[in-house]
């Protein structure tokens, strides 16, 4: 962990979960960009949840609505009288470290009292495949890690097992960058997907 260098958490993508970041800039710009000044604070995060929990469609609003509408009123009338108009940011969040921080979510389920032992993990087992040892089970050691306040942090999970990877005819690991890989439909006869559930290979 002391080792590690910096992880930048920004991605430029054209799918994922938006970063929350309006940026205001002069009416009068001819470079937007260059002239932007981020507005983020909690207060207008809190503004954006509400605006999108307002309609209903998660994130996918973000790329929607007007940028106006993302900016806390207060902040958004002082722009208006100082001739700032506004953009909403357009990177995205590393998938990384959004699936990172999904052990937050167990002790707002009551999965885990949220008054337990320092040395108690949010989870007993994590699950995944062995490529997940950089990527879910390393980024979930590193938001907790992180954001813990104790003296001695710990692990988000108890124990972590891997399983290998379902492999094509030819002995290589199936992948969507290979094009190797098979639908679950493909192999599941007579089983019911439900819409929110995820197979991955």
């Amino acid at each position: 962990m002391r080792g590690r260098s910096e992880w930048c958490i920004s991605r430029q993508r054209a799918w994922g979960v938006p970063l929350p970041v309006v940026y205001s800039f002069p009416t009068t710009s001819s470079d937007p960009i260059a002239s932007s000044t981020p507005h983020l604070t909690t207060s207008n995060i809190a503004h954006i949840i509400s605006v999108l929990d307002a309609h209903g469609t998660g994130t996918d609003y973000w790329w929607e609505g007007a940028a106006e509408e993302f900016v806390e009123p207060a902040e958004l009338a002082r722009a208006q009288a100082e001739g700032r108009s506004w953009r909403k940011g357009t990177d995205t969040m590393d998938v990384w470290f959004d699936s990172g921080c999904s052990w937050t979510l167990l002790r707002e389920l009551g999965l885990r009292p949220s008054g337990g032992p320092g040395d108690l993990p949010l989870a007993d087992v994590y699950l995944e495949g062995s490529d997940q040892h950089r990527g879910w089970f390393q980024s979930s050691l590193l938001t907790a890690i992180s954001a813990s306040s104790e003296a001695s942090p710990r692990a988000p999970y108890g124990t972590v097992i891997t399983h290998g990877m379902v492999l094509d005819e030819k002995g290589r690991k199936m992948s969507k960058s290979l094009g190797n890989v098979l639908s679950p439909l493909t192999v599941i006869h007579g089983g019911k997907v439900g819409s929110h559930s995820q197979l991955s290979f």
